[in-house]
């Protein structure tokens, strides 16, 4: 894992604000928002313990970056790794088989450690 995802899951689970380059967590109420470039691709709820992750918009593009802090998000709070490209096309790995992942899907995952 690279240390600025170390960061990331650090202020995550301190539930604390932080930021830094291109990542940014923004903490509202029980809900630790995890943010890239701007976008927001993450959320960690601590009341109903889910770990949502969402495609967003347009400007959200699905580079290594990406793809490389929702992993570490599920590694961590989920214990897999679910996003990976398949012939340049994103797919996410999920209980009842593997999906493109598109702009706009949102997925939700029961997470633990919250």
């Amino acid at each position: 894992m690279r240390k600025i995802e170390a960061r990331m899951i650090a202020a995550v689970a301190n539930h604390c604000d932080w930021r830094s380059a291109n990542t940014e967590v923004r903490i509202n109420g029980p809900h630790a928002m995890v943010f890239l470039h701007g976008n927001h691709i993450a959320t960690l709820n601590r009341f109903d313990q889910t770990l949502e992750l969402t495609a967003g918009h347009s400007s959200v593009w699905f580079s290594r970056t990406t793809f490389s802090r929702l992993n570490a998000l599920c590694l961590q709070w989920v214990g897999i790794r679910p996003f990976y490209t398949s012939k340049h096309v994103p797919m996410i790995a999920t209980r009842t088989g593997s999906r493109e992942w598109q702009l706009g899907d949102f997925y939700s995952f029961n997470a633990c450690n919250v």
